[in-house]
């Protein structure tokens, strides 16, 4: 099992992970779409993600540059 790391651990998490989901709100998305990028950034970033959410989350990045 690879381990994860929570790259903001020593600091306020929860900033960061608003900070993550505020750079996907600008981005043109349908409103399903954005929500659900907003959702696993923040996971990413606070350290919770589970494997499924960094996969869908590497394939939500993979689909912004298809656009």
């Amino acid at each position: 099992m690879a381990m994860r790391l929570a790259p903001f651990t020593n600091y306020n998490g929860n900033t960061f992970a608003a900070i993550a989901r505020a750079v996907i709100e600008t981005l043109d998305l349908a409103p399903t779409v954005s929500a659900a990028g907003r959702s696993l950034a923040g996971h990413i970033v606070a350290g919770v993600a589970s494997e499924e959410e960094v996969e869908a989350f590497r394939k939500f990045c993979e689909g912004l540059n298809d656009r």
